[in-house]
């Protein structure tokens, strides 16, 4: 299995819990947020405007149907994605 922490180029991944999948730029994000990064951080390191981050974290926490940024990065985790 491939985990997020394991791939150097992301791709679409499938989130087993909820069906949804994950654009490979919502990976890169998640892969962020699970190590606590902020928005600012995020910007930084994708070269992205805020809305675009902003956006990209409601997508995750819906997809992965949670309400928090830290409960993505947990969820990820359990699901062993990271």
């Amino acid at each position: 299995m491939t985990t997020l922490a394991q791939e150097q180029t992301p791709k679409s991944l499938f989130v087993p819990e909820t069906g949804a999948t994950l654009t490979p730029r919502e990976v890169e994000v998640l892969r962020l947020l699970a190590t606590g990064a902020s928005n600012r951080a995020i910007i930084a390191e994708l070269v992205v405007s805020i809305p675009t981050v902003k956006t990209h974290v409601s997508r995750i926490l819906g997809k992965l149907n949670v309400q928090s940024r830290t409960r993505a990065a947990t969820v990820a985790r359990d699901l062993h994605l990271v």
